[in-house]
């Protein structure tokens, strides 16, 4: 008989009446490859946090729709600054406007 290992505080006879799915959602919570908006926003202020990034940077990262993230960002009370900068991407192709993020302050 296996035995199971209990997920996030849970005991094991409760864990193993979880569907997969509600086992796999427990378990991406910490997933760093994970593209729920949570994740995303998490990684979108380490980003932040370490310094400007541009929206290149932060798709570098899996953030393809980094203006949302940074609008719940703000709308959750972090102060973030835009600054528009022309920049070649990674293959020499400029590119005009692209957003730089500024962490300003936190709330």
């Amino acid at each position: 008989m296996q035995t199971t290992q209990p997920i996030a505080g849970r005991s094991a006879v409760a864990a193993d009446r979880e569907t997969p799915q509600q086992q796999s959602k427990q378990q991406r919570k910490h997933n760093s490859r994970s593209t729920a908006t949570a994740d995303q926003l998490q990684r979108v202020l380490a980003a932040l946090r370490a310094g400007p990034v541009t929206t290149d940077e932060l798709r570098q990262v899996g953030i393809y729709q980094a203006p949302a993230r940074v609008k719940t960002l703000r709308d959750r009370g972090y102060e973030i600054m835009t600054i528009r900068v022309d920049l070649p991407d990674a293959f020499g192709y400029p590119h005009r406007g692209l957003a730089k993020y500024v962490l300003l302050a936190e709330p």
